[in-house]
């Protein structure tokens, strides 16, 4: 059997100065290699944010089991081919993402209070970029790490996007909008000076759902 390592997998404290060895992220699972395996089997949960038409059937079954949660961002959203077609060519990521907060605001306090609840874990979607990308953004910015550093962090999928879609096979619907296939300093930006204006991460998260208790978590267990 060939081995493949976990892509787009990072531990978000090697550019944030958070404790490491708390909070992973990643594209999703292929054919794990021995190490990989070994490390996520250390995990209490992984979030996993794809659809069911983006799964393969078991594809954590023989890591984790029942610490494995699935957590579809929901229908009408840009996980369905359909909806990926739809949108426009000229796509601007950075509004993109500040559009799915506004409208799945109570899904991301929920994920987030799940991750909260199961420290140590691995948070991803397909290509660990767009949702993945949002959920630890909002994260970062409760625990008050400096927005360059969240950056840095998110900019890092693009080094890995060739070999995401060429070792996945992830493929996009005709039509899809360039930008979905870029992971550019400038969304990130976008998301967190509109994050900012609403007040950050705390104030969104904690009206949409988070208790203090969650962030308290977070911040025990992540800040050294």
């Amino acid at each position: 059997m060939g081995y493949m390592p976990l892509l787009n997998f990072r531990d978000v404290a090697a550019e944030t100065g958070l404790r490491p060895g708390v909070l992973y992220r990643s594209a999703q699972p292929h054919t794990l290699s021995p190490e990989d395996a070994e490390l996520v089997a250390g995990l209490r949960l992984i979030a996993d944010l794809r659809g069911d038409d983006e799964r393969l059937p078991g594809d954590w079954a023989t890591v984790l089991g029942g610490a494995v949660r699935h957590a579809p961002l929901g229908a009408g959203t840009v996980s369905a081919p359909a909806q990926l077609a739809a949108l426009p060519q000229g796509l601007d990521l950075g509004d993109m993402y500040v559009g799915l907060l506004e409208h799945r605001r109570t899904w991301f306090a929920g994920v987030i209070a799940e991750i909260a609840d199961g420290l140590p874990a691995l948070v991803h979607c397909a290509a660990g970029k767009d949702r993945t990308g949002i959920v630890v953004a909002l994260i970062l910015d409760l625990l008050g790490v400096d927005h360059e550093a969240i950056v840095r962090d998110y900019a890092l999928t693009a080094k890995a996007l060739p070999d995401l879609l060429l070792m996945l096979d992830i493929t996009l619907p005709p039509g899809t909008p360039p930008a979905l296939l870029e992971a550019p300093e400038s969304a990130m930006r976008t998301f967190l000076a509109a994050l900012r204006a609403q007040g950050g991460a705390g104030r969104v998260l904690l009206s949409s759902g988070l208790t203090p208790a969650h962030a308290d978590r977070l911040r025990a267990a992540l800040i050294p």
